[in-house]
């Protein structure tokens, strides 16, 4: 009888010590998964293809996991997976551009809680990551089509906010992507596939970037609207990219409503 109320006691002064709080602590860990879909409108140019804009609606889809770490709750993984399909064509209407993109993005951030007030929290991170696609021009005989592939290093900002009205809950999110540093595959102006990869007529195609030579940024701006058990979300992307290089210049601009779900999971062992 003594040693079971020893064995007792003992458990009892485990679960309350400070190291047994640190270790549960330390095992906590809180992920918000986002899945979007998005309706827009986008504006191309590749001067390889055309020197003509080609305008039309874009398809978006978007997948966000953000995640606290376990071992500290100030340092946060965030990735992203963003797909793109649109159908585009000039002015006259004489011909048509086809564009599919997808592009994955990794990083870890600091992030500050409860900033200025409580409910606001602010996040910088460093992200990893590249993109690769096509640009199909259906007028063109001799290169019709265009490769897109991107590797790059980028800043970026966030900023979240949770509030309450009338006992419904909502959160604001902010985030901005700065690309800073890259590299990326251009043909030169006049320069075919053929010449490049089967005559072996490389010529500076892989291209170093920077803001001086591609300024790009991407923003997305959502609203959470959580319902009992479900959360609602609501958004606008803007996606503006740019490269001038090889004596060619091109362009992506593209802007869409987002909607979709968000799935938050907490764990603590």
């Amino acid at each position: 009888m003594r040693i079971q109320v020893f064995r007792v006691l003992y458990v009892l002064l485990i679960l309350h010590s400070p190291l047994f709080t640190l270790h549960s602590y330390a095992q906590q860990r809180e992920t918000t998964r986002a899945t979007l879909f998005g309706i827009g409108k986008v504006n191309h140019l590749d001067t390889y293809l055309s020197p003509l804009e080609y305008r039309g609606p874009e398809l978006t889809f978007l997948h966000e996991t953000f995640r606290r770490l376990q071992r500290n709750e100030h340092v946060v993984f965030q990735t992203t997976i963003q797909g793109t399909f649109s159908y585009a064509h000039n002015q006259a209407e004489t011909a048509h551009d086809i564009c599919a993109n997808i592009r994955y993005d990794f990083g870890w951030g600091r992030q500050w809680r409860d900033v200025l007030w409580k409910g606001l929290d602010l996040t910088a991170m460093g992200l990893a990551g590249g993109d690769g696609g096509f640009l199909y021009n259906d007028r063109n005989g001799n290169n019709p089509a265009q490769a897109r592939v991107n590797l790059r290093l980028t800043a970026a900002l966030r900023a979240d906010y949770r509030f309450r009205v009338r006992k419904q809950s909502f959160a604001l999110h902010y985030q901005a992507h700065l690309p800073l540093l890259g590299l990326t595959f251009s043909p030169r102006y006049g320069q075919s596939y053929y010449d490049i990869f089967d005559r072996g007529g490389y010529d500076r195609n892989l291209v170093c970037t920077y803001p001086g030579n591609a300024l790009s940024l991407r923003q997305l701006f959502t609203v959470d609207w959580h319902i009992r058990r479900a959360t609602l979300r609501l958004g606008y992307l803007s996606d503006l990219r740019q490269l001038k290089a090889n004596g060619l210049r091109r362009h992506q601009y593209s802007r869409a409503f987002m909607i979709g779900y968000v799935r938050e999971i907490s764990i603590k062992r």
